[in-house]
């Protein structure tokens, strides 16, 4: 199905979410919370270096291998439990009707690992080969948390809004962990 008229099916709540929450709201977050964790994770280095032993000193290697796997698992938490609010409130509608794979555990937690692992396996190898061979620089402090930041909002704007789709073609939004 054409992804326009596949939004236009949708109803008008959940579209609305879609684009306030989904991804108004998550950039703006995500600009927030990763551009301060990466100021914090650079704190006493001059510069950041493409790889590096992790726990170590930060790098860009572990920045964007963390980022992958935390960002949708934490998106996912967040955004399955503010989903099953407002469908028990009543504010936005549950599509069960849409198909959510079998295999993708119900449990937010859950839910949220397995989709940060397959959000790794999956852009992470491209992502790291694009980095190795384009002779990334090391870089300052300043130029690591503005790359950490806007790669952050970049990832939010890709994942939040099909997390948010699973959330809401959940089976009985009340009762579920």
């Amino acid at each position: 199905m054409p992804v326009a008229s596949a939004w236009r099916r949708l109803p008008a709540a959940n579209r609305s979410w879609l684009l306030v929450n989904a991804l108004v709201a998550t950039a703006a977050i995500n600009a927030i919370v990763n551009a301060a964790l990466a100021w914090i994770a650079v704190a006493g280095q001059d510069t950041v270096p493409l790889w590096g032993a992790p726990l170590v000193e930060t790098s860009v290697f572990w920045n964007v291998v963390g980022t992958l796997f935390l960002l949708p698992s934490i998106t996912c938490v967040l955004t399955t439990t503010a989903i099953r609010r407002d469908v028990r409130r009543g504010s936005l509608a549950s599509l069960d009707r849409l198909h959510r794979p079998a295999a993708l555990p119900v449990a937010r937690w859950r839910r949220g690992v397995v989709l940060g692992a397959f959000v790794t396996a999956v852009l992470g190898p491209p992502l790291i080969f694009a980095l190795a061979v384009s002779g990334f620089p090391d870089l300052g402090t300043a130029q690591f948390v503005a790359c950490q930041t806007a790669f952050a909002v970049t990832l939010g704007a890709i994942v939040t809004p099909p997390i948010a789709l699973l959330a809401m073609a959940d089976p009985h939004p009340g009762a579920l962990p």
